[in-house]
């Protein structure tokens, strides 16, 4: 009777499963190892996931024409000229991101611009990641373990001392 499998294939097989493993496991790694930061107090343009749409004035901000809002059953998109909030069908907010230099992420009116503002405020308890090879970006995430929230600040991976934050995501997990 044939073989079906030697020994050599199973091994391989057995070390691709643990491969795979490791690389759909490693944001839950992540997440675990990193200690927890207060994140209750971040916004974005002055909004915080702690709020419901419904409290928000959206008329005060400008839509992006760039691009269209988006629904499903479960949530709604909306583009406005600095960032974009997406929010459940319950009004909560799940998350909020800056889309371009013009949007801000703050902490009691202290506006992060780079990320020696954002360690500075936040201290050191985050993880570094890569967030778009193609573009060269990568983002320092700090996780809030009781409020369940994510903040991800994404900057240019150009190796210069002041690291300029592109983009700001703050969001539910």
């Amino acid at each position: 009777m044939p073989k079906l499998l030697s020994k050599k294939s199973i091994i391989i097989f057995i070390i691709i499963i643990i491969a795979l493993m490791a690389y759909f496991t490693k944001d839950l790694w992540t997440d675990m190892l990193v200690k927890s930061t207060d994140l209750s107090q971040l916004t974005i343009n002055n909004i915080s996931l702690n709020k419901n749409i419904a409290d928000i004035d959206l008329t005060a901000f400008t839509k992006n024409p760039d691009f269209n809002d988006k629904h499903t059953k479960d949530a709604d998109c909306r583009y406005f000229e600095n960032f974009l909030i997406v929010y459940s069908s319950s009004g909560e907010i799940m998350k909020l991101q800056t889309l371009s230099k013009s949007g801000f992420s703050s902490i009691a009116s202290h506006k992060f611009q780079n990320l020696d503002d954002v360690k500075n405020k936040l201290g050191n308890h985050f993880a570094n990641q890569s967030y778009d090879s193609a573009q060269n970006l990568n983002a320092i995430v700090y996780y809030d373990k009781i409020n369940r929230t994510k903040a991800s600040f994404v900057y240019p991976n150009n190796n210069k001392q002041d690291q300029i934050v592109v983009w700001t995501i703050l969001e539910k997990y």
